[in-house]
């Protein structure tokens, strides 16, 4: 396993991380989803999965226009790991911070993203339990 990848690399992964939160506070689910492969799996914060582009984007869907519209993603990276020259993992932590000044949600995750036709997506997604904050 390699530790890191060249800083070019890592700042691509790394750029996908951030057109994730972007779309995500825009609530553009369609930006959302070009940062996800086609046959990505998701596990939400209490366990349930979501498997492809159609339930992944379902999922999402129901969530950013219900308890989280209106909502910025923000994601802290503590590590990126290179496993292969095409396979990374990326732990990290994201907040979700609810509109009005209503609180925030946080959670540790960790993405494997995966290169496809030269460009990064994530392939994995695992979002462990919220924590609320105030």
């Amino acid at each position: 396993m390699k530790p890191e990848g060249d800083g070019r690399e890592t700042e691509l992964v790394l750029a996908v991380e951030a057109a994730y939160d972007d779309a995500w506070s825009a609530g553009d689910l369609d930006a959302l989803m070009r940062c996800v492969s086609k046959e990505a799996v998701l596990v939400n914060p209490r366990g349930e999965a979501a498997v492809g582009h159609a339930a992944i984007r379902a999922a999402l869907g129901t969530f950013l226009a219900g308890d989280a519209k209106g909502s910025r993603h923000r994601s802290r990276v503590g590590r990126v790991t290179f496993v292969r020259d095409d396979v990374v993992v990326v732990d990290g932590d994201a907040t979700i911070e609810l509109p009005g000044g209503t609180g925030a949600l946080h959670h540790p995750f960790t993405d494997v993203l995966v290169r496809e036709d030269g460009r990064w997506v994530i392939a994995h997604i695992r979002a462990y339990q919220f924590e609320s904050r105030g």
